[in-house]
C-alpha cells in the first residue's frame, strides 16, 4: 500500500510541475528579428512622444493593420492583421554592422536605423521626408511581438 502511495504521489508531483520555458538567449540581431512576427504599437518623435493618427499621412496610418515578418530566408512579408493574407512581399537585409535595417517591399521600403531590438520590441528610426510635417525630422516607429 505505501508503494502505490508514493508512485501515485510521485506521479502527481511530476504531471503538476509543468516544464518551464526556456528563453532563448545570446540571440544575432538576424535571429531576433526572425523570432516572430511584428505589428506597430506606436509612433513617436525622438523624444518618446507618442504622435497621433492626425500628425500622420494615411500610408502612415495603415501599417498599424499589418503585421511584419522578417523570415530567415531574408524574405518579407506583410500580412493583413485581420485576414491574414499576404498582402505584400520583399527583402530585408541587415547593414552597417547590423544596426540599419533594409527593407524592400512596398509600402515600407527603405532603410531604418535600429533604436531597440530584443524578443518582444523594436523599435527603428526614419526619416520623416517630405511625408509628414511638424513633427521633426525623424520619427520612430515602435513594433511589439505579434501575438496572432
Amino acid at each position: 500500500m505505501k508503494k502505490v502511495l508514493i508512485i501515485a504521489f510521485v506521479t502527481f508531483i511530476s504531471l503538476a510541475c509543468k516544464d518551464d520555458k526556456v528563453e532563448p538567449t545570446n540571440l544575432s540581431q538576424s535571429e531576433l528579428l526572425s523570432l516572430n512576427g511584428w505589428q506597430l504599437s506606436r509612433y513617436t518623435d525622438t523624444n518618446g512622444k507618442t504622435l497621433t493618427n492626425s500628425e500622420l499621412n494615411i500610408a502612415a496610418v495603415a501599417l498599424y493593420g499589418l503585421q511584419f515578418e522578417f523570415r530567415t530566408d531574408k524574405e518579407t512579408r506583410a500580412v493583413d492583421k485581420l485576414t491574414k493574407n499576404i498582402l505584400n512581399r520583399g527583402t530585408w537585409d541587415l547593414l552597417s554592422q547590423e544596426t540599419v535595417l533594409d527593407i524592400n517591399i512596398t509600402s515600407f521600403k527603405g532603410q531604418f536605423k535600429i533604436i531597440t531590438l530584443s524578443k518582444g520590441k523594436l523599435t527603428l528610426q526614419a526619416s520623416t521626408g517630405n511625408f509628414l510635417s511638424g513633427v521633426g525630422s525623424e520619427i520612430n516607429m515602435e513594433f511589439v511581438e505579434s501575438k496572432n
